[in-house]
């Protein structure tokens, strides 16, 4: 069966007073019908990059799509009239922002910025519209819609904010939706919530979900596979069980590493010290050549500063979930074996 969604080799560049910064480099991945894909790593790393390409909402410039292909449903996005992206964009595919705080016009009532965007994309009058909205928010979890139509987003907390944002996402329906960190700024309880909802709301509905975060605690409980990104490239890639049971490149153990226990992510717990990754993202003007992760990692041999490492099975894909890893250390472990 054909992915929804399929990146191939996808590579992006930014121009800057310092230099071209290739922030995304050869990314591929699927997502399937109704499944959901994580694509997890730490701010800098490309995902959101990733999500707006996909619905190119890439100002170029200074962005440039250096090469690859997005496949939905079977039409390369990256070739589609711009009025034919258009109906692409909020109407198959949804976008959940980041910032929930922010991303809602102030001066506009909830119900006025529901009926925009359902009128934006469907035939219907502006009393339908509305009815269609407080339909919208009561899906999402809304107390008393009828009411919270009218209201604005500073009278609604962070939660709430972030429900609207995903009731305009769903407003048409869409078979994709791309979550950009939509936990973003919400305290622990909150996060469980709006990620028990979206997965609900896949079920019931059928729809794909992109979902882009940081930790790999929260996407664990949600996601089908995971697609670990570093430095714009892909370095492990596979089904989440899979990888979260054993995940073989250094970046993806120091993510789970610093992840709190689960006892210990509700406010109230005591304190515990997490180990944190030295180091920072390499400047993305100028590349190291090799592996991207090198001065970072605990692991590195002298080729890893000199050839770039290819995504190789990670394992022997026992029970057929194999993932993909790009890695020297692993491949040295396994020829050892």
């Amino acid at each position: 069966m054909s992915p929804l969604l399929s990146l191939r080799d996808l590579s992006i560049s930014f121009a800057t007073d310092g230099g071209i910064l290739r922030a995304v480099d050869r990314v591929s991945f699927d997502v399937p019908a109704g499944g959901t894909v994580a694509l997890v790593g730490e701010s800098g790393c490309g995902k959101s990059v990733t999500a707006q390409a996909i619905l190119r909402l890439l100002a170029t410039p200074p962005a440039s799509i250096d090469g690859g292909q997005i496949l939905f449903e079977g039409r390369d996005l990256l070739t589609l009239p711009e009025r034919a992206m258009r109906e692409v964009r909020g109407g198959r595919i949804g976008m959940v922002f980041q910032e929930p705080m922010t991303s809602l016009n102030p001066v506009y009532t909830v119900g006025f910025q529901l009926i925009e965007a359902i009128r934006l994309h469907r035939k219907v009058s502006r009393g339908e519209a509305r009815r269609l909205a407080i339909e919208g928010l009561a899906r999402v979890g809304f107390p008393e819609p009828a009411r919270h139509v009218d209201g604005y987003a500073h009278q609604l907390s962070g939660g709430m904010r972030q429900r609207v944002l995903i009731a305009m996402a769903l407003a048409c329906s869409p078979a994709l939706l791309i979550a950009d960190e939509p936990t973003t700024a919400l305290d622990a309880t909150v996060q469980a919530q709006i990620l028990e909802l979206l997965q609900k709301l896949r079920d019931e509905g059928g729809m794909s979900l992109l979902l882009i975060a940081h930790d790999l605690a929260l996407v664990a409980e949600i996601a089908d596979e995971i697609v670990v990104l570093y430095a714009g490239v892909v370095v492990e890639r596979g089904p989440a069980r899979a990888l979260l049971a054993a995940p073989a490149h250094p970046y993806t153990r120091a993510l789970l590493a610093s992840v709190p226990p689960r006892t210990h992510r509700t406010r109230g717990q005591r304190r515990v010290k997490l180990p944190t990754l030295a180091g920072t993202l390499p400047d993305l003007r100028s590349p190291p050549t090799g592996c991207r992760f090198q001065d970072r990692c605990a692991e590195v041999m002298d080729r890893c500063r000199t050839e770039t490492p290819a995504l190789v099975l990670a394992g022997d894909g026992a029970g057929g979930e194999p993932t993909l890893v790009r890695c020297f250390a692993v491949e040295a472990r396994r020829g050892a074996a």
